[in-house]
C-alpha cells in the first residue's frame, strides 16, 4: 500500500486507510435546502469547511489511491467561489449563485499510529455551527458590523477576514461581500483551524502569503462569540506585527484590543424579528406562550390541541436524578439575558405541550435552525427514529407515546422469551446507524488515548462530588482503562451518533405494546461513533449480564471481543455525559452521582473479567 502514497509526509509505519463517502457528509445538505439564498449560503460554507478540514488532514497524514492533493485543494477553491457567490446573492450583488457540484465522491487518507482522532471526526461529523444551534444568530447583523468598522478605518486599506473554523467559515465570506459593497477594492478571506496542542494554526500560511504584498492591512478576526477568547487569542498571536490594525468580531460584535476583551451581553436585538412573524423559540416567555401555541395549531398534520393546552419546560434528567429538579431559563428571560455569556440557545429548553389534566400530549426538541435541522431530521426519519413528526423552526415535534418503563427495568423483571425479544429489538436499533456509515477504515492503527481523560474526570469529580473514584481500583481495572482503544473499533465503519449526549438509561424505552423506542438521535451536537461504542455504552448503561451483552453482540454482528475493547472508552463518555447534565449537583445528587459511578466502573469490570472493585 505504501507505494500509493500520494505527497506522503514521513510518518512512522504502519499506514492505514480511511475512505470517506463525501456525499454521505454533504449531500444531505444540499438536499435539505430550499431555494432562500440563506440556504445556499449555508451549504456553501459547509463545503468549505469540510474541504479545508480534509485538506488539512490530507496535509498531515497523506492521501492514497486515486486521491491527490491538488485535487483537494482544487475542491476548497471551488467551495470558497461558491460561497463568495452565495454572500453576493445574500446581499443582493448578483442575481442568482453558482452552485458547483462536488466532482470527487469519495477520498482516501493515510492512517498512522499519530493520527489525530479528533481531526477525523471534524472531517466526518461536520459540525454545525453555533449561527444555527447553540447560539442562534442573524447573519445580517454583519452589515452592521463591517459599518462600524469602515467608519472607523479607510477603505482603500487591504482587509483580511480570518474565519475560525467552525463558525467563522459562515461569517467570513459574507464579511467580504459587505466589504466590497461598500468599496473595498482589497479583501480577501481564509480559514484557520488551531491544532490541539500546537501553538500553530492549519491555514494560517494563506493568510501569512496574502500579508506579505499588502502595506499596513486590516484584519478581522471572526468566530463565535467567545467564551474567554483563547481561541481568537491563539490565532490572533501571530498576526500582531507593526502596521497590522487588528480587529475581532462575532455576529452582532466588534471589538479592539485583546481577544477576551470583556464583552456586554447580547441585547435581546441579537436576533433580528423585523415585520416577520416570530419564530418559536421567540415565543418562549409566558406572554408570548399563546402565540406558540396558535403556531403549532396552525402546522398541518399535527393533532388538534384542546383549548387549555400549555406549554412545559421539562427539566432534563440529569438535573433530576443530580441536581436541583429545575428546568433552565428560556433563553430570552432577562434573568438569562442579564447573565456573564447569554446565548441564544433553544436545546437548553426541551418543551412538552400539556394538555388540561397535566398530560403530555406533544414533545418538542430543538434540533437546530433552517438546512442544519432539516437535514438532521430527514437523517433521523431514514432511521426511523420518530414516527409521525413535524419540524418547525429548528425543533422536532412528536406525539407523546403514553407510559413507558425503561429497557434496564423491563428487561430485568422479563421472561427469558421477553429477554429475547427485547434484545433483538435492541439489536435492530443499534444497527441502525451504521447504515448511514459516513467512512470505512482498512487496518487502521489509530487509537483513542483515554488516559489524560480519565485522569481529568477523576479530578471533575473530587471538585464536584468530594469523591474519588478511581483511587481504589485494582491495578489490572485501571490499566483496563487507560488502554488506548483503536478508532473506529475493529469494523472500522465510522458514522454521526448522538452517544455523547444520548447514552442514558432513560433514551431506551419501552411502551405498553413492548415495542421498545431509542430518543435523542439527533446528532447536530454529537459526534462522530462505530458500532462497537455503540453496543458497549448500551450494555454498560443497562447493566447486561455477559451472557446477554455476547448474545447481543452477536445480534449486532460484532465480535465480543471487539466490544470488550471498547467498554473502557464507552464508561468514560457516559460518566462525561452525567457530569455534563447536571449545572450544580444537589448534596444527594453528590451521592447519586458517586454510587453511579462506582457502579459504572463494577459493571465495566464484570464485562470485562477482571476483579470487581470491593465498594459498598
Amino acid at each position: 500500500m505504501n507505494d500509493l502514497l500520494v505527497n506522503q509526509p514521513v510518518q512512522a509505519a504502519p499506514v492505514g486507510l480511511v475512505r470517506i463517502n463525501i456525499g454521505r457528509v454533504l449531500s444531505h445538505l444540499r438536499t435539505a435546502a430550499a431555494p432562500e439564498p440563506i440556504d445556499r449560503y449555508l451549504v456553501a460554507c459547509a463545503g468549505v469547511q469540510f474541504w479545508a478540514d480534509l485538506l488539512a488532514v490530507g496535509k498531515l497524514n497523506g492521501v492514497l489511491g486515486d486521491t491527490t492533493m491538488e485535487e483537494l485543494d482544487e475542491q476548497l477553491r471551488r467551495a470558497e467561489c461558491e460561497a463568495d457567490c452565495a454572500a453576493q446573492v445574500m446581499l443582493g450583488q448578483v442575481a442568482v449563485a453558482s452552485e458547483d457540484v462536488d466532482h470527487l465522491t469519495s477520498a482516501s487518507v493515510a492512517l498512522h499510529e499519530n493520527s489525530s482522532p479528533d481531526s477525523l471526526s471534524k472531517v466526518l461529523h461536520l459540525p454545525m455551527p453555533e449561527c444555527c444551534g447553540y447560539d442562534l444568530a442573524d447573519l445580517a447583523l454583519i452589515a452592521g458590523d463591517a459599518d462600524r468598522l469602515t467608519a472607523q478605518v479607510r477603505l482603500d486599506r487591504a482587509f483580511l477576514i480570518v474565519g475560525i473554523r467552525t463558525g467563522g467559515t459562515y461569517l467570513a465570506p459574507l464579511w467580504k461581500a459587505v466589504l466590497t459593497g461598500l468599496g473595498v477594492a482589497d479583501v480577501h478571506w481564509c480559514t484557520v483551524r488551531p491544532r490541539e496542542g500546537c501553538a500553530t494554526s492549519d491555514g494560517l500560511e494563506t493568510a501569512r502569503a496574502w500579508l506579505e504584498h499588502r502595506f499596513a492591512p486590516v484584519i478581522v478576526v471572526v468566530d463565535d462569540r467567545p467564551d474567554t477568547g483563547a481561541t481568537m487569542e491563539r490565532v490572533a498571536a501571530p498576526l500582531r506585527e507593526p502596521g497590522v490594525d487588528l480587529w475581532f468580531s462575532s455576529v452582532g460584535k466588534l471589538w479592539q484590543g485583546p481577544a477576551a476583551h470583556p464583552m456586554p451581553s447580547h441585547p435581546p436585538a441579537y436576533v433580528m424579528r423585523g415585520s416577520r412573524a416570530p419564530r418559536l423559540w421567540e415565543c418562549l416567555l409566558r406572554d408570548e406562550q399563546p402565540e406558540f401555541i396558535a403556531r403549532l395549531r396552525g402546522t398541518a398534520g399535527i393533532p388538534s390541541l384542546p383549548a387549555q393546552a400549555r406549554l412545559h419546560f421539562r427539566c432534563p434528567q440529569g438535573e433530576v436524578r443530580y441536581g436541583l429538579s429545575r428546568a433552565w431559563l428560556p433563553w430570552n428571560d432577562p434573568r438569562v439575558l442579564n447573565g456573564r455569556r447569554s446565548l441564544v440557545n433553544p436545546r437548553k429548553t426541551p418543551i412538552e405541550i400539556l394538555g388540561p389534566d397535566g398530560d403530555a400530549l406533544l414533545h418538542l426538541r430543538f434540533i437546530g435552525e433552517g438546512v442544519f435541522g432539516r437535514a438532521e431530521f430527514e437523517r433521523m426519519r431514514k432511521m426511523g427514529a420518530t414516527g409521525a413528526a413535524w419540524l418547525v423552526d429548528g425543533y422536532a415535534i412528536t406525539i407523546d407515546i403514553g407510559a413507558t418503563r425503561s429497557f434496564q427495568e423491563q428487561f430485568h423483571t422479563a421472561s427469558q422469551p421477553r429477554r429475547a425479544d427485547l434484545l433483538l429489538q435492541a439489536a435492530n436499533w443499534l444497527t441502525v446507524p451504521a447504515r448511514q456509515t459516513i467512512a470505512h477504515t482498512y487496518h487502521s492503527p489509530v487509537v483513542m488515548p483515554l488516559d489524560p481523560r480519565w485522569s481529568a474526570m477523576a479530578d471533575t469529580m473530587r471538585e464536584r462530588c468530594g469523591c474519588d473514584p478511581l483511587q481504589e481500583i485494582s491495578e489490572p481495572l485501571s490499566a483496563f482503562l487507560a488502554e488506548p482503544v483503536p478508532w473506529p473499533g475493529r469494523a472500522g465503519r465510522a458514522f454521526r451518533s448522538s452517544l455523547r449526549y444520548g447514552s442514558g438509561g432513560w433514551h431506551w424505552q419501552v411502551d405498553q405494546h413492548g415495542r421498545l423506542h431509542r430518543f435523542q438521535l439527533d446528532a447536530n451536537w454529537g459526534d462522530v461513533s462505530f458500532p462497537e461504542l455503540e453496543l458497549a455504552a448500551f450494555i454498560l448503561e443497562n447493566r447486561l449480564a455477559i451472557e446477554d451483552a455476547g448474545q447481543l453482540a452477536s445480534l449486532c454482528g460484532l465480535a465480543w471481543s471487539s466490544v470488550r475493547e471498547s467498554l473502557s472508552l464507552a464508561a468514560l463518555m457516559i460518566v462525561e455525559s452525567r457530569v455534563r447534565s447536571v449545572r450544580i449537583p444537589s448534596e444527594s445528587g453528590r451521592i447519586t452521582l458517586c454510587e453511579d459511578f462506582h457502579q459504572l466502573i463494577r459493571t465495566t469490570s464484570e464485562l470485562a473479567e477482571i476483579n470487581t472493585p470491593s465498594w459498598k
